[in-house]
Order: structure tokens, then sequence, then C-alpha cells
């Protein structure tokens, strides 16, 4: 049974919507998302978003509970190494990749590269047992949204997804309202003509 999404209406102070636009413009994403975000985080649920996550880790038993905590969120595919995790993202289309550094055959990093290089739309999150501060460096520079260390808190993880899904589905309204603006301007012009 899949139920239409409800439609809620709320007035605020006008020093308090100009404080929240401002934060809006800030992180990057709507009034809309920002709201469903703070009533989902006030309910204890992180995801107001639906997603696609890749978890690419050779360690099974990490690679397993990140599943495990997650699957029943988003819909989640795993790689053990850097190889088939390119396979599959050249197969299909996911939103969020989490890739750990140290991977047998291709290292996360490079997983990281080629991903920003073919499909940059993905957001990416590294996680390593290794720390480093120039390995933080390198992972922000090539594209990752953020950068955990083993043991990864799963609560962490699963907030800083969201904040990635709440920034692409925003994007991606941008990008469809000035699609239909610049139809609208190319309609008019033809009307015109």
């Amino acid at each position: 049974m899949n139920e239409e999404p409800k439609q809620i209406h709320i007035r605020i102070a006008e020093d308090l919507y100009k404080k929240l636009k401002v934060r809006c413009v800030y992180e990057d994403t709507s009034i809309q998302d920002y709201v469903l975000k703070l009533i989902a985080q006030s309910m204890g649920q992180h995801s107001v978003v639906e997603g696609s996550i890749l978890i690419v880790e050779d360690e099974a038993i990490v690679r397993e509970s990140l599943k495990d905590w997650l699957k029943d969120i988003y819909q989640v595919t795993t790689a053990e190494t850097g190889e088939e995790a390119l396979e599959l993202i050249a197969k299909n289309n996911f939103d969020v990749l989490i890739v750990d550094v140290r991977l047998p055959e291709k290292g996360g990093l490079e997983v990281l590269k080629e991903v920003k290089e073919t499909k940059p739309h993905i957001k990416c999150i590294v996680i390593t047992a290794y720390p480093s501060v120039e390995l933080a460096v390198e992972a922000m520079k090539l594209g990752a949204v953020d950068y955990l260390v083993k043991p990864v808190a799963p609560e962490r993880l699963e907030e800083l997804i969201c904040e990635a899904l709440l920034k692409c589905k925003t994007a991606l309204n941008k990008k469809a309202t000035s699609a239909r603006e610049t139809g609208s301007v190319a309609h008019k012009a033809i009307e015109q003509a």
C-alpha cells in the first residue's frame, strides 16, 4: 500500500523565516527539505529521502554490519573490491558511495577518482582504519563529502548519507527548475517567431 505524501502549511515569524532562509542557502538545501530533515531528526529518523547506496569494504563483518544498519532505509548494494565497485557503478545508478581506503586490487581513493570522472553526481564518503591528515585532505580534494575513521558510528554515517541525499535532491530540483524556465523561454521565443 503506497500512501500519498501529505502537505502541511506552517506559519512562522518573519525574522525566523529570514534566519531559516539564510541557513538553507548556507546548507545548499530548500526550506522544505530542511524542515523535513528537522522533523525526521526530532522523531529519531534521519532518512527523509530515498536513495541507493554502494558500500565498498573488503572486511566482510564491516561491510555486512553497515549493510544491515542501512538496508531498511535505503537500497543498499555491496562490493568487496574496487574493481567490483567500478563494474557495479558502470551498470547502476547510485546516489552515495561509501568506500574504504585500503582495498584489494584498486584502492578506495583510486575508485573515488574514477567515480568522480565518470559519474560526478555520486556523493562519496571515505572510511578508513588508518587515518591521517594527508589522507583526509587528499580524499576531500578528490571529491569526498566526508572522511570517517573506523569503527564507523552507524548513526553518524546515516546522518551524512541523509545530508548528501538532500543535497542531491536539491541540486536536481534546481536543474529541473532551470530546465523548465529555459524551456519556457525557448517556447515563448518560438511562439514569437
